[in-house]
């Protein structure tokens, strides 16, 4: 059982399953691992990110990669549910943690550095990665700060509803 803001829920411990990994399928196999890393450290708590912007980013381009993998599994819309999380905490933060600084509306510097370095690899075939690409190149013309023109690219490229 978890709590978070006076609320009970409970977690699956999905760490406990890797030692069945070598009898399942491969999607089973692969939805193990990621669900593992949730169960090993959440990525948010109290509304507000836990780990790095570069931590979000890969777990994103993890469950990517899932869907595109295997389209047929029946985790499948379990993953996308968790990577439409992680898409907008890339792209927008959380509450406690946004992406643009609520005082001067400049990017968190960590998240820009994090961005950054992620992008100098092969974006080949990843949606996510061309839609970062995007908005790190729109954010490096205006100084990296949320302006109409970057709120506009997130409205169209990453809607959060």
């Amino acid at each position: 059982m978890e709590t978070a803001e006076g609320s009970f829920f409970p977690v699956i411990d999905y760490a406990a399953y890797r030692k069945y990994r070598v009898y399942v399928s491969a999607d089973i196999r692969d939805y193990i691992s990621i669900m593992g890393t949730e169960t090993d450290l959440p990525s948010s708590k109290d509304n507000g990110l836990v780990i790095s912007w570069g931590d979000v980013a890969a777990r994103a381009l993890a469950q990517e990669e899932y869907i595109q993998s295997y389209p047929k599994s029946n985790r499948i819309s379990a993953v996308k549910a968790l990577y439409s999380t992680y898409v907008i905490n890339t792209f927008y933060g959380q509450n406690n943690t946004p992406l643009f600084h609520y005082d001067n509306l400049e990017m968190d510097l960590e998240a820009r550095k994090a961005y950054s370095s992620l992008l100098t690899k092969d974006k080949g075939s990843s949606p996510f990665l061309q839609k970062l690409d995007g908005l790190m190149k729109l954010l490096k013309d205006n100084g990296y700060k949320l302006d109409d023109g970057v709120t506009e690219y997130l409205k169209s490229e990453v809607p959060q509803s």
